[in-house]
């Protein structure tokens, strides 16, 4: 008897003192940079790094870089790049999307690529006259 009202003490305490011993910490922590440049173009950087309460960490880093030429020209080249870790080994996940847009003497040039676990799923590239 004794016996089993200790086990039904140490289950208790286990099952209620379990979600104050969990690890349940959330942490978000983000930086940004912005530089201006001389002839109306700009470059800007964001990193975002988050873990959630089940410990998975997600990563996220956006760079983003525009270029005006004294003629007017445009080249606008963003890159994101997310890397998803849930907790545990061997589950790490990365997407990185590139996206390039060049406005040049009347024409526009758009290519984008997105490639998941070093696997390219999206490629395209575009050509248009602006009128």
């Amino acid at each position: 008897m004794k016996k089993q009202l200790l086990a039904a003490a140490i289950l208790s305490t286990l099952m209620l003192g379990g979600p104050v011993l969990a690890d349940d910490s959330v942490s978000t922590k983000s930086e940004s940079t912005y530089t201006p440049s001389s002839n109306g173009g700009y470059e800007s950087k964001d990193t975002i790094e988050h873990t959630d309460a089940n410990g998975t960490t997600i990563d996220r880093k956006a760079e983003k870089k525009v270029d005006v030429d004294s003629k007017g020209n445009k080249e606008t080249i963003v890159n994101i790049k997310t890397t998803t870790d849930p907790k545990g080994l061997m589950n790490k996940s990365s997407t990185e999307i590139e996206n390039k847009a060049v406005e040049k003497d009347g024409k526009s040039e758009y290519s984008h690529k997105k490639t998941v676990n070093g696997d390219v799923v999206e490629k395209s590239d575009q050509e248009q006259q602006q009128q």
